[in-house]
């Protein structure tokens, strides 16, 4: 029955996809259908491969091979995502007057311009000042061995400020008079952004965004090649890391181990599945101590914790210490997890409708602002949201906010 269930659910989804595709390809640029094709590849595609290769085996996450066996995880999660793509429409309305061109830039103030060239600069300086310089020569240091304290302290700094650099060359494109110029000029500080974060996400938001910025400024004509070029680019690169960093390989690795591996990295239903897993059987697992304990961790995530000895962990934390099967405690690791997930742990059963409803609202909020550069923004912020968890990527969600509210003020009527 939940087969049957399944491929209908995947019929569905993708008939919603062909819709977005083909509105997309007739020049429907509105954030939430670019968002949704992100979303099928996240949350539908593992539905596709459980289908036609197999349940993964989960021997390193019991709270993943738990949830997967569930049937009454399974079908919620089956509905949740069907009833997505019904919110995300109602979140859409009406084709806004406003229509973002493809030819359209942002003014090319110097102030601006010089700002964005010092962000991208900027991981390279701090390499230079960071606690341990030479151990940056190492791509993926970070992951691969234990480091000092000082230089386990400094890596977030450094991760934020590539993150800032990726999108910085994304401006500079966005107000380019020479597009592929600028590109060029970039490329080499988008280089070293990379091999300085050593993680697979900021590749991937830095190929993302610049297709994106490229396609809105008319340089990729085909929507194809601006889906097909990303993917393809995506894939090789985690080969190689996978090869590189954890030494995985076909020759290495098992065909089941590989599979797993794929599905626990780039897909996200099974945090969804869990999450409701630990609803319907609270005596087995539990992520929370208490509805919207993450959410206080948010709002207080900027307080030491010297000054609030018991503020809550990172959701993060609770969701791999649930999924091990013990307490919650730091492990120095988390399993990345995704604002669905989140929030369904933390106000319960209302979390199916409102989590697709904050996405929702996050795209209609960042297109609103009718600026180019705040709606690539606003596509890389609602895809990050439906990934990784918020903490993540806090500098730039709050610079995200910080935009979207100076520019809806500057376009408010009263304010015109």
């Amino acid at each position: 029955m939940i087969n049957y269930s399944e491929g209908l659910t995947v019929v569905w989804l993708t008939m919603c996809l062909a819709t977005a595709l083909l509105r997309l390809r007739r020049g429907d640029r509105r954030v939430l259908i670019i968002v949704f094709v992100v979303f099928y590849c996240l949350f539908a595609l593992p539905l596709v491969c459980d289908l036609f290769a197999g349940l993964p085996e989960y021997s390193q996450e019991p709270g993943f091979y738990y949830a997967s066996r569930d049937p009454g995880a399974r079908a919620i999660y089956l509905l949740f995502v069907s009833i997505v793509p019904l919110i995300w429409l109602l979140c859409l309305g009406k084709r806004s007057e406003y229509r973002l061109s493809r030819k359209i830039r942002l003014p090319r103030s110097r102030p601006l311009r010089f700002c964005l060239m010092a962000m991208l600069a900027l991981p390279v300086l701090l390499m230079i000042y960071s606690p341990n310089p030479e151990l940056y020569l190492t791509y993926g240091f970070v992951v691969r061995q234990d480091v000092s304290e000082a230089a386990s302290s400094f890596h977030p700094i450094m991760n934020g400020a590539t993150f800032f650099a990726v999108m910085s060359a994304v401006g500079l494109i966005a107000v380019a008079r020479r597009v592929w110029f600028t590109l060029l000029a970039s490329f080499p500080f988008l280089v070293a952004a990379v091999w300085l974060n050593g993680k697979r996400a900021v590749f991937g938001v830095a190929v993302v965004m610049i297709f994106a910025a490229l396609w809105y400024r008319g340089k990729i004509k085909s929507l194809g090649l601006a889906l097909a070029a990303p993917a393809l680019l995506l894939a090789s690169f985690s080969i190689l890391y996978q090869g590189l960093i954890r030494q995985m390989s076909p020759g290495t690795t098992t065909s089941a181990d590989l599979y797993e591996n794929v599905r626990v990295d780039y897909g996200r239903d099974s945090r969804v599945k869990m999450a409701a897993y630990s609803l319907l059987h609270p005596s087995e697992m539990t992520i929370l101590d208490f509805p919207g304990q993450t959410v206080l961790f948010d709002i207080g995530a900027w307080i030491p914790r010297s000054v609030w000895p018991d503020k809550p962990f990172p959701y993060a934390v609770y969701f791999t210490s649930a999924m091990l099967g013990q307490p919650a405690q730091d492990m120095g690791w988390g399993m990345t997890t995704s604002l669905f997930d989140e929030v369904i742990s933390n106000v319960g059963w209302p979390g199916l409708l409102l989590g697709p409803l904050i996405i929702g609202l996050v795209c209609w909020a960042g297109e609103s602002t009718r600026d180019p550069l705040v709606v690539l923004l606003t596509i890389l912020v609602a895809c990050l949201l439906m990934s990784v968890e918020l903490v993540a990527f806090a500098p730039l969600f709050v610079l995200w906010g910080a935009l979207v509210i100076k520019r809806k003020v500057r376009w408010s009527p009263q304010c015109g």
